[in-house]
């Protein structure tokens, strides 16, 4: 399937001359993708500590609806499961 903007990346690994992102763009994807897998990687410790579960739980059930919305035909089979056990621990 072709791309609706053939001449526009999203994604900052393309070369720069071919694409339409700033340097502030790559930038700030850079730290957005930092800043999710830095999350993925707290969430799971997070869970188990009871101080913490209530605020684990409301952020990885954001992060994920929220990846429903980014990619929803690529991910919504992980992300509604993933969803599904946020609200396991809830429960």
């Amino acid at each position: 399937m072709a791309s609706p903007h053939p001449r526009q990346f999203t994604v900052p690994g393309v070369r720069r001359h071919l694409g339409n992102l700033t340097d502030r763009d790559i930038r700030v994807w850079r730290l957005l993708a930092a800043t999710v897998i830095a999350a993925e990687l707290a969430l799971p410790p997070a869970l188990l500590i009871k101080q913490t579960m209530p605020y684990a739980i409301v952020a990885g059930i954001a992060m994920h609806t929220a990846f429903i919305c980014l990619k929803p035909r690529q991910l919504i089979t992980f992300s509604g499961l993933t969803l599904g056990t946020y609200f396991a621990f809830a429960a």
